[in-house]
């Protein structure tokens, strides 16, 4: 059975003058099994759109690169790709991709090998271990992660989980001031009480959700909690009191 090949190899003699590349990426938020994966595939004519997705279930990172390996594939034969180089953040991926550690890594292996019918349709693959360099690809994924954290806190259970997570992404939002409201990232108009943010986290994802819905099972988004902070409420109890209460 031929195999996806590691940095060292390839499954043709003679590398091809042309081929596709494929570059993932993906972050997980392990108390939860929250994941956003993403993929980026390039073909000679220049780079594609951005796949996201969020996983509610991967308990490790290579579980979770190796579910957007599996989309990207899946997106590179729907664009006629049959030469394929696949970038991998995690070496450890690489190698589970080539079956060179299926006793360290057995769950991942398996996994792997279930792509083997993807595989096989191409004339030639490699697999390079790569931290991803495109800025875009890597905000879509965290934005992936933001999207299953929400998701994920509407399990009561985990919303405080959740939220200790949404909180430690907060500490990167930027926050000013103008003409008294405050404006997170330079462009998102955001205010603490009631609250209320523009960005899609807090008003697209429940646009369709009654008020009481939304009151129950919203969880206030970065840039709220960024807010939050700087006026010193720090307990996810009492940001989600405040969801509670809500206006819109």
């Amino acid at each position: 059975m031929a195999r996806a090949a590691a940095s060292t190899r390839s499954w043709t003699k003679a590398r091809p003058t042309k081929e596709c590349r494929l570059a993932v990426a993906a972050v997980l938020e392990k108390s939860t099994h929250t994941s956003g994966i993403g993929w980026r595939l390039t073909t000679p004519i220049g780079p594609g759109p951005i796949g996201t997705a969020t996983h509610q279930q991967d308990r490790t990172l290579i579980a979770a690169e190796l579910a957007a390996v599996r989309k990207g594939l899946n997106a590179a034969l729907r664009e006629g790709c049959r030469r394929l180089r696949i970038r991998v953040p995690r070496p450890a991926t690489a190698r589970v991709l080539a079956e060179e550690e299926p006793l360290a890594y057995r769950r991942a292996t398996r996994a792997a090998r279930r792509m083997q019918p993807l595989i096989d349709q191409f004339e030639w693959l490699r697999v390079e271990p790569s931290v991803p360099e495109d800025p875009e690809l890597n905000l879509a994924v965290a934005r992936a992660l933001d999207a299953g954290l929400h998701r994920a806190a509407e399990r009561e259970e985990l919303r405080e989980q959740a939220l200790e997570r949404v909180m430690e992404r907060a500490k990167d939002v930027r926050l000013e001031e103008r003409d008294g409201r405050w404006i997170a990232n330079g462009r998102y108009r955001v205010q603490l009480n009631p609250m209320q943010c523009e960005c899609p986290a807090w008003t697209a994802r429940w646009a369709r959700t009654p008020l009481p819905g939304r009151r129950a099972r919203r969880l206030p988004c970065k840039h709220i909690v960024a807010l939050a902070l700087r006026y010193g409420i720090t307990m996810p109890s009492q940001l989600m009191a405040m969801a509670r209460r809500a206006a819109t």
